[in-house]
């Protein structure tokens, strides 16, 4: 197995992680702001961090999740690289793009996965939906945990901007109102 240690990446402030050197054939498969993911395995993925940081508050994150069905599974964590779970899908941004359409099923899950964090004590309750990955057996799981426990977010407001833009965040606070109704009366006056 070829050595994913041997890839480096940067970062300056603002901008997402650049690829400095990749002498492995792992093909990258995302990157961010805080790192950059590559495929190693048809189950498993590691991602790289240039700020060694964010590779603690990541680690800490998906330890404290891994008892969840919301959470990949942790390998492996080093200096500035975490081996985890290859999800194997879609994000939520692109699966509701192409749908046009919330199902209240979906609504739920969604709903599921912001209870979930409450429960774990994540203080970011917030997530994006490209950090969303619906599997192919239709569950999801949320991945780019590194501010879940740093960065204090008590409602889903990214998550709601993203669904307005996409048109579906009237539905979903119907969707909230019929199923959760004091989630509903919080958030709508975030709207």
């Amino acid at each position: 197995m070829e050595d994913f240690k041997s890839i480096k990446v940067t970062r300056k402030k603002g901008e997402f992680v650049k690829i400095i050197d990749n002498p492995t054939s792992y093909p990258l498969i995302g990157k961010g702001k805080q790192g950059a993911v590559f495929k190693i395995s048809s189950d498993q993925c590691v991602k790289i961090y240039p700020n060694q940081i964010h590779t603690l508050n990541e680690s800490i994150a998906l330890k404290a999740a891994q008892e969840s069905p919301i959470s990949p599974k942790l390998y492996e964590v080093g200096e500035n690289y975490i081996v985890m779970e290859y999800i194997e899908g879609r994000t939520l941004f692109q699966y509701l793009k192409k749908a046009r359409v919330l199902s209240e099923e979906m609504t739920n899950n969604i709903l599921f996965i912001l209870m979930e964090m409450k429960r774990l004590k994540f203080i970011r309750l917030d997530c994006r939906l490209d950090h969303i990955i619906i599997t192919n057996e239709g569950k999801l799981k949320v991945i780019d945990l590194v501010s879940h426990f740093t960065k204090k977010v008590d409602h889903p407001i990214t998550l709601m901007e993203q669904l307005n833009k996409l048109g579906l965040l009237s539905d979903f606070l119907k969707q909230v109102k019929k199923i959760d109704l004091l989630s509903y009366q919080e958030w709508k006056k975030l709207v």
